[in-house]
């Protein structure tokens, strides 16, 4: 090949070998009585390899700079048979043999890769949502509304039994009662003893016959 075969800036003397890769991911999945079936396929980025040499007095130099290729994080254009962008390199190997003067061959393995790029985007002035929000907003005690009318206040009248109602009076009289002897014992003491003196044969004045 032409010396107009190089990556990046580097050129080569001469390029022996160039072979490029094109590959799949395809998915086997097992089925009952049919197999295997496929249902996704996905494609891997390409890769190509170069074997050549390069000779010269800026050989060293030359080699320097593939070198950094190897450890930087850049991609490169490469030109030779195939013409491919956003290059970069997995792997360089040198041999410096001794029929080759001032030089050295080499095979670098190369992968096209898809970057995915950043963008920053300025916004003007300030989010519509944002400033209607805050226009609406207001405070808590502002939201809440005080109570203007009561409602309607209705009357109700309800007839009384005065039957239900003087039974209800003369128990509530006994209760009445039954609580004050409850609470001054000595009272009901006294009328229980009357009723003992009542009843006790001695004190019959009658001259009947004593029980």
């Amino acid at each position: 090949m032409g010396k107009l075969s190089k990556i990046g800036d580097v050129e080569f003397s001469a390029t022996t070998t160039e072979d490029v890769t094109y590959e799949n991911e395809v998915t086997d999945r097992p089925v009952e009585e049919l197999g295997y079936i496929s249902d996704h396929v996905k494609q891997k980025p390409v890769k190509f390899s170069i074997s050549g040499v390069v000779t010269g007095e800026d050989a060293y130099s030359r080699l320097k700079m593939l070198r950094k290729y190897c450890k930087g994080k850049q991609v490169y254009i490469y030109y030779g048979r195939n013409i491919f962008a956003n290059v970069v390199i997995e792997s360089l190997s040198t041999s410096h043999a001794g029929n080759i003067r001032n030089g050295f061959s080499f095979k670098i393995d190369c992968k096209i890769i898809k970057q995915a790029v950043s963008k920053q985007v300025v916004i003007a002035g300030e989010d519509p949502a944002s400033s209607d929000e805050s226009k609406n907003k207001q405070p808590v005690s502002n939201q809440i509304q005080k109570t203007k009318s009561k409602g309607k206040i209705v009357s109700v009248s309800k007839k009384v039994d005065n039957q239900k109602h003087d039974k209800y009076k003369v128990k509530e009289s006994k209760c009445a009662t039954e609580y004050a002897s409850f609470r001054n014992p000595s009272s009901s003491k006294t009328k229980t003893k009357e009723k003992l003196n009542y009843f006790n044969p001695d004190n019959n004045k009658s001259g009947t016959t004593k029980y």
